[in-house]
């Protein structure tokens, strides 16, 4: 059991880390801007070449690295610092006795959830939401079929579990730029699963961030861009899911 003072110097070591990586950000934020008067040869590397595909840092000149991680600065806000496990656990648990939440009803809270009309099949499922995600500019980037290997390590036959993976390349990384704790989000996730009476379910994190309006701390307030962003995704990942739910496209 964690004592009262050694919790209190916790909260008190958590407050000043916070301050002083909000006001590292905020220095970054209104630091002057990277200077546009580069040599050519910088200008040059620094141009955008979408034909050449994906590229990492280190393509780069020393010279043209240095003036892009600057860059990169000034426009993304880099990790907090780690909350300690002790100070975790101790907050959780007074957010848990104030909700009144169970663990699964908390889970049940952050998903959104849809159940499959009756006759649609498990693949037409997936079919209708493969269909609707390139319709609304959604890119897949991965599908697990988790049921394979439950199956596989147990021996026994098994409901399907199966989950795809997808993706808006260009908010996700404004995302990141705004809070870099936001990668365990992406890429969005839907899941497909079939429960013990045979019903299939379509379930995603709830992107709705509406609710996060009547938060009263000013870091929880989006910027109005990032809010559209948000419930561009949130109403495209619905149409995922009702596409699949009712086996239309």
């Amino acid at each position: 059991m964690i004592s009262q003072s050694i919790l209190r110097n916790l909260q008190w070591r958590l407050l000043i880390l916070i301050l002083f990586s909000t006001s590292t950000a905020i220095a970054q934020q209104t630091s002057p801007q990277a200077t546009t008067d580069l040599p050519p040869h910088i200008q040059e590397e620094l141009t955008p070449k979408p034909e050449l595909g994906p590229r990492l840092m280190d393509v780069l000149s020393e010279e043209a690295e240095a003036v892009r991680r600057r860059q990169l600065l000034q426009s993304s806000r880099r990790p907090m610092p780690i909350i300690p496990r002790e100070l975790k656990q101790h907050m959780f648990n007074m957010m848990a006795s104030v909700s009144g939440m169970s663990m699964r009803e908390l889970f049940n809270f952050m998903s959104h959830k849809m159940k499959v009309n009756e006759g649609v099949a498990f693949d037409e499922v997936i079919e209708s939401m493969e269909i609707k995600a390139n319709e609304v500019n959604f890119k897949k980037t991965g599908h697990s079929m988790i049921w394979q290997d439950i199956g596989a390590i147990s021996g026994l036959p098994t409901l399907r579990l199966e989950i795809l993976h997808f993706c808006d390349a260009i908010v996700g990384r404004r995302m990141l730029d705004y809070s870099p704790e936001f990668s365990v989000f992406i890429p969005c996730r839907i899941s497909v699963m079939e429960d013990a009476t045979g019903e299939i379910w379509i379930m995603t994190l709830d992107w709705d961030v509406s609710w996060m309006a009547m938060a009263w701390h000013p870091e929880s307030q989006l910027p109005e861009d990032l809010k559209q962003d948000a419930r561009r995704i949130r109403d495209a990942m619905d149409d995922i899911m009702r596409a699949g739910a009712t086996g239309e496209w």
